[in-house]
C-alpha cells in the first residue's frame, strides 16, 4: 500500500465512504448521524488492518484517518440539517445549508493539496520521507528513548565541512566529540551516513578516523546537487550517540 499513489488510496476511500453513507441513509433509511457513525466505524475497520500490515508512515496514515472520518462526519452534518427542518420551515428553508457544505468542501480541497505535497515528497525527496517521517510507532518510541538518553549523557558533538562542499569534489569532513565535562572522547567508532534527498540510491556511509584528541576526520564526495542529510553516529562501548544535520550542494558551474 505504501507504493500506491496516495491520491488513489484517498480517492477510493472517500468514494467508499460516500457509497456506504448513502447506503445506510437512503437504502436502509437510517438517520444521518447514525449513518455517519456506522460509516466511520466500517471504514476504520477496513483501513486500520490494511495500515497495520502495509504501514504507509504516520503522516500518510494520519491524513487518511482524518479525511475518511471528516467525509462521513460532513455528510452527517448536511443530512441532519434536512432531518431537523420541520414542515413549517420547509417553505422558508431548504434542507441544504452552505455552512456545513463549505466545511466539507474545504477539507476535500485540503485533502487534495496535502496528498499532492506528500506524494511529491515521496517521489522527489524520498530521503526525507524515508529517514524522518515513515518510522513505525515502535521505532519512533525507541527513537524518543534514545534522545532522552543522549540528553542525559551530555556528549558534545560538533563539526562538519570547513566550507560548503562542492559537487563531485572530495573534501574533508571533521567532527569533534567531547563528553559531558568537555573532555575529548577517544577510541570511538564514528560513522557518517550521507543521505541524498533527491536520489536515495546515492546514499552511502563513511567511517571517520581519529586524528587527534576527540577529533575524527574523513573525506566525502557529494555527487548530486541539492540537500543532503548527514547522520553522524558515535559508538564507544555500550554508548551510542547520534546527531543529524544537513548540507546544500550547488550545481557545477559550466562556462561558455
Amino acid at each position: 500500500m505504501a507504493n500506491i499513489h496516495i491520491l488513489i488510496t484517498m480517492g477510493c476511500g472517500i468514494v467508499a465512504t460516500f457509497l456506504l453513507f448513502f447506503l445506510f441513509h437512503l437504502a436502509i433509511k437510517l438517520s444521518g448521524r447514525f449513518s455517519a457513525t456506522l460509516t466511520i466505524l466500517l471504514v476504520w475497520s477496513i483501513y486500520f488492518p490494511l495500515a497495520y500490515f502495509y504501514w504507509p508512515g504516520i503522516d500518510v496514515f494520519a491524513i487518511h484517518f482524518s479525511f475518511f472520518s471528516m467525509t462521513a462526519y460532513g455528510l452527517g452534518i448536511v443530512t441532519y440539517r434536512k432531518e431537523a427542518v420541520t414542515d413549517a420551515d420547509k417553505a422558508n428553508a431548504g434542507w441544504f445549508h452552505w455552512a456545513p457544505a463549505t466545511i466539507v468542501c474545504f477539507f476535500l480541497i485540503l485533502t487534495i493539496v496535502d496528498s499532492n505535497i506528500i506524494a511529491f515528497a515521496m517521489k522527489y525527496a524520498p530521503g526525507i520521507v524515508a529517514h524522518d517521517f515513515r518510522k513505525k510507532s515502535g521505532q519512533f518510541n525507541e527513537y524518543l528513548d534514545r534522545v532522552e538518553i543522549q540528553k542525559q549523557r551530555g556528549w558534545q558533538v560538533s563539526g562538519g565541512w570547513d566550507k560548503a562542499p562542492e559537487l563531485n569534489v572530495k573534501e574533508p569532513i571533521e567532527m569533534t566529540v567531547l563528553d559531558k565535562q568537555s573532555q575529548p572522547i577517544d577510541g570511538a567508532t564514528v560513522t557518517a551516513k550521507l543521505l541524498s534527498t533527491t536520489e536515495p540510491d546515492q546514499d552511502y556511509q563513511i567511517e571517520l578516523v581519529g586524528t587527534s584528541a576527540g577529533v575524527y576526520k574523513a573525506n566525502a564526495t557529494l555527487n548530486r546537487p541539492g540537500r543532503w542529510t548527514v547522520v553522524v553516529t558515535i559508538a564507544r562501548g555500550d554508548d551510542v550517540h547520534e546527531i543529524k544535520g544537513s548540507v546544500d550542494v550547488g550545481r557545477e558551474f559550466r562556462g561558455n
